[in-house]
């Protein structure tokens, strides 16, 4: 007898090949060394082809397996930045000829998300004063004993404490830009604010 064509080996291990036909080849696969080796290659293909009988893992599980690789959401920053609503520095000059000499001290308005930070800086250049009030958005944001910090690369940092009314004063400021920080009592919160110039 011939040797088993690859095609029937295959609908026999698909057992589309028919009673008559798969009883006389498996004699000659148990005869034949050649063929049943053959045919064993195939079994092993096919078999790795078939459809998988897993089933998909709980819809719990899934989630709780996302859930160790999903991003935590980022904690609110006790950092603020105040922007810039007003800087005296910034308007136009007067128009020559009016009365008057040009203003000595500088206004700025910042705004926060708690506050507003009015500035007034005042006086010469190595011997400036600085006034400022917090004025709160909210009646309940406690601005009393905030601690403010001022920082001039080169120069010692200076540090008080607001009043009940918010209102605090640097005096003997030398030049240079001044970068501020302003600590709530209550929150923790650190607004971070530049005035930058003279």
């Amino acid at each position: 007898m011939r040797h088993v064509d690859p095609a029937i080996m295959i609908d026999m291990i698909e057992q589309t090949a028919s009673k008559s036909e798969r009883e006389s080849y498996e004699q000659h696969l148990t005869d034949c060394r050649r063929c049943a080796a053959e045919y064993d290659s195939w079994w092993t293909f096919l078999s790795g082809l078939c459809p998988s009988s897993l089933t998909d893992a709980p819809t719990k599980l899934i989630n709780e397996c996302i859930a160790i690789y999903r991003k935590p959401e980022p904690l609110p920053s006790r950092f603020q930045r105040a922007s810039l609503l007003f800087d005296s520095f910034l308007q136009p000059l007067a128009v020559a000829g009016l009365r008057g000499t040009p203003a000595e001290s500088r206004q700025v308005v910042l705004h926060t998300q708690v506050f507003d930070i009015h500035v007034k800086v005042s006086g010469k250049e190595s011997d400036r004063r600085i006034m400022a009030q917090l004025l709160p958005l909210q009646p309940d944001t406690i601005i009393d004993g905030a601690q403010i910090q001022w920082h001039i690369p080169g120069c010692p940092a200076q540090v008080t404490r607001s009043n009940e009314l918010g209102q605090f004063t640097f005096s003997g400021v030398p030049n240079g830009p001044l970068s501020f920080f302003i600590e709530l009592p209550s929150s923790g919160s650190i607004i971070q604010f530049s005035v930058q110039g003279g």
